[in-house]
């Protein structure tokens, strides 16, 4: 079972993206998309909205 999102593990999240995508970090961006995926799973609509955020296709 995928574990739940706490607001403060979301709110890093948001801010990493956030940091990757001002700095054109496409390598990040792939690092936090497969942590989100392995940690929270695609079905979880805080993933789902935090993968929406990426400036860049991963």
């Amino acid at each position: 079972m995928e574990e739940k999102m706490t607001t403060r593990d979301y709110d890093r999240y948001k801010s990493a993206i956030t940091t990757a995508n001002e700095l054109k970090d496409k390598d990040s961006l792939r690092k936090i998309q497969m942590q989100l995926i392995a940690r929270y799973g695609l079905d979880n609509k805080d993933v789902q909205y935090l993968l929406k955020l990426f400036a860049y296709s991963v």
